[in-house]
């Protein structure tokens, strides 16, 4: 059965019955169009084409050339470069010498130049856009060791100058991520606003470091226009020491007083504000509210890392993994639009959103590079482009090498290359040779994939989203763990609950622990409905004297164990001063208990203190779902001089073909090609490739044609119009 139709989902119109109303509608709209002859040849076909056996749903594709809707935006096909010192970021103490002399495989550091084959690569999938140093590895990165002769004698031959020489090769423009953790927070804007003047300024004796710049071999300035003000910053900077984290308060005042030392250099520079990574935290969530009422007024943009989905993370069957990332665009679409509508009603006006991450199973490393992986990524293109989500710029993580990597080279040959191509990068190519100037409007009924949710990703059925709905507020009493007594005794730790006021007192606690207030059973709902658990409170934390703070919050995990399930959400960033929290947590489908824990992040400290918890509340509900999802989607465009029509198809059906009529609805074509990427199933890690090269497709008169659109499969279609 095709991934679009995954069987019956209880209380739910089921699959095989909506399969079965797409089958009458397309029957129903086939006699009445003069193509109905067509789709009459295609039954007749599957008697002896066992290929075309599930073509069993049409659809219908119609291009307005002539709604022009606004300039392709070429900066959504931007990529990410890892090449800055990783020491302590993540689990090594030793900086990788391959990230800061090879830049990870784009730069030969014995010729100083950009590695031929990676740079043929990088060109051919499109590039238009580098962002740098490469995500995390910003919370380490003080510039000024990456430039001038010093760095060269440290081992840094791939720093700042190289990477622009690098962007400048490729014809990709430069984004650049000012380090949030380097420094201490007031040396920051300092720092970045040197930055700057080594970037853009001219060189003269006000702008000492741009005459460093010239000295150092670049008399021109760099120009460089896009930067964001620190990298998921809400985390902090990992094992590096001294450890910093920001609250959100914190965060927005580096931002401010960072965007107005760069400003006071170069006001032509467009600068992003860090918003919570999704989509696993709620657009409206605190660090979001926050971060833009305070910070927004300095920003051009509001910087969101999406990777998604993230994936259940037991028991389920690897095609509930596939169709996830295939339901994952139309989701992604509608949490954009509630980043959108978060930054109005907390800034009075909205921002344009900076996707400078994005990809899928973050946490699912045996799907990263499957072929459905790509396939969802490519059609996160196609949102991306649409001028009502306002995105300015999206960078896919990574391009080369590393954990993402569509391209990946091994630096002992003798060119750098012996090159492997993941299956995302000749869909990557496919959109660079095959896109135009200007967005057309276009408009596809398809056939709907029902999806019944798994980890990040809600429901997808019926014809409306509809909203979650409350099942009831719980009684925290009656599950109030009686393992808690045993706390003071193991961990220095002592809990003291009342109805909804919580206060737990450390005494010289020196490791992290996770003390459970409550267990819950799961909501009591029909076998198969989808429910999750949301969580509110207010709270503080009050230190003894000479103690400090450590990361603290609230958590709702599966009952059986992190270990076990990898499953729930932490509600964290507790200070000094009450602040209200909020957070929801949706069930797997094994769950069957949820524990409602403290989360005392010691990490080694010495910490004593009062953390006090008022006006807790768990409330149940069964969760949103979204509206069916289309299994085949498009996007239209047009060349500068209207002479070619683009169209951009990709059917996201594990097995089903799909017939299509394609009707130019205000223009006319006198000869129509297409190129169609595929392999051999969304499992598929290995011979995804470009199937068909520049094949004719005939025209019915000059402005219908018909295609089939294989399972899993990118077509582009180029049609050549006829001027009128």
């Amino acid at each position: 059965m095709a991934l679009g139709s995954p069987g019956p989902i209880p209380g739910r119109t089921s699959a095989k019955a909506l399969s079965g109303f797409d089958m009458r509608r397309a029957k129903q709209r086939s006699v009445m169009l003069p193509e109905a002859g067509f789709f009459a040849f295609l039954w007749m076909l599957t008697a002896v084409s066992p290929s075309l056996l599930v073509a069993q749903q049409s659809a219908t594709i119609v291009v307005h050339a002539k709604q022009r809707l606004a300039a392709v935006n070429r900066l959504v096909f931007g990529q990410n470069i890892d090449a800055a010192d990783n020491a302590r970021i993540f689990s090594s103490d030793t900086t990788d010498l391959n990230l800061i002399q090879r830049g990870d495989g784009f730069w030969d550091p014995e010729k100083a130049i950009p590695v031929p084959p990676v740079l043929r690569e990088s060109r051919d999938a499109g590039m238009s856009l580098l962002r740098y140093p490469g995500g995390c590895l910003a919370h380490n990165f003080d510039w000024r060791k990456a430039v001038g002769p010093d760095s060269k004698a440290a081992g840094w031959l791939f720093g700042l100058d190289e990477y622009l020489k690098l962007c400048d090769a490729i014809g990709a423009a430069p984004l650049i991520t000012v380090s949030d953790y380097a420094l201490p927070a007031d040396q920051m804007p300092e720092n970045a606003a040197n930055l700057v003047e080594y970037l853009n300024a001219p060189a003269t004796p006000e702008h000492p470091w741009a005459m460093k710049r010239v000295q150092w071999g670049h008399a021109l300035p760099y120009s460089v226009r896009w930067f964001e003000l620190g990298n998921e910053s809400m985390h902090g900077n990992h094992r590096v020491l001294p450890h910093r984290q920001y609250t959100a308060e914190e965060y927005a005042a580096y931002a401010g007083a960072t965007a107005a030392a760069m400003r006071s250099v170069d006001p032509g520079i467009k600068l992003g504000i860090v918003l919570m990574p999704g989509p696993g935290n709620d657009a409206d969530c605190a660090w979001n509210r926050i971060v833009v009422r305070l910070a927004g007024a300095s920003a051009d943009f509001a910087v969101l890392h999406l990777y998604a989905p993230q994936g259940p993370k037991t028991g389920a069957p690897e095609a509930l993994h596939l169709q996830a990332m295939m339901a994952a665009p139309q989701h992604i679409e509608e949490r954009l639009a509630a980043y959108h509508r978060m930054i109005v009603e907390q800034l009075g006006h909205d921002l344009p959103l900076a996707i400078t991450e994005f990809n899928g199973a973050l946490d699912q490393p045996d799907l990263r590079f499957t072929y459905a992986n790509a396939l969802e990524c490519a059609d996160l293109l196609r949102v991306f482009l649409k001028p009502e989500l306002h995105i300015a710029l999206a960078n896919y993580w990574n391009f080369l090498n590393g954990a993402f990597g569509m391209l990946r080279t091994d630096e002992s040959t003798p060119d750098g290359g012996a090159e492997t191509e993941e299956p995302a990068l000749p869909l990557y190519k496919l959109w660079a040779r095959h896109f135009g100037a200007q967005l057309i409007q276009v408009d596809a009924d398809s056939p709907q994939g029902e999806f019944p949710g798994a980890g990040s990703e809600e429901a997808s059925w019926g014809a409306a989203a509809e909203d979650r709905r409350l099942i009831q507020a719980v009684d925290l009493d009656p599950y109030s763990s009686i393992a808690a007594a045993m706390w003071p005794r193991v961990l220095n730790v002592q809990i003291r609950e009342q109805k909804a006021d919580v206060t737990v007192h450390l005494d010289h606690l020196n490791r992290s622990v996770y003390p459970t207030l409550a267990s819950i059973p799961r909501p009591t709902v029909d076998p198969g409905t989808p429910v999750e658990f949301s969580v509110s409170f207010d709270a503080r934390f009050v230190p003894d004297p000479g103690s400090g703070t450590v990361p603290m919050g609230i958590g709702l995990m599966d009952s059986r164990g992190w270990n076990q399930t990898h499953s729930g959400i932490g509600v964290d960033g507790i200070t000094t001063d009450w602040k209200h929290f909020d957070g929801t947590y949706r069930l797997e489908e094994q769950t069957t208990r949820v524990d409602l824990t403290a989360r005392l992040i010691a990490q080694g400290s010495n910490v004593s203190g009062k953390l006090q918890v008022s006006h807790l509340a768990v409330t149940e509900y069964v969760s949103a779902h979204d509206a069916a999802y289309p299994l085949l989607t498009a996007s239209a465009s047009i060349s500068s001089d209207d002479s070619t029509i683009y169209l951009m198809v990709l059917n996201k059906s594990a097995n089903e073909a799909i017939p299509t009529t394609i009707r130019l609805a205000d223009t006319a074509a006198k000869s129509a090609r297409y190129w169609e990427v595929n392999g051999p199933g969304l499992d598929a890690t290995r011979g995804v490739g470009e199937v068909a090269s520049g094949l004719m497709l005939p025209l019915e008169g000059a402005a219908v044609l018909h295609h089939v659109f294989p399972a899993h499969s990118m077509t582009a279609i180029e049609l050549s119009t006829l001027r009128r």
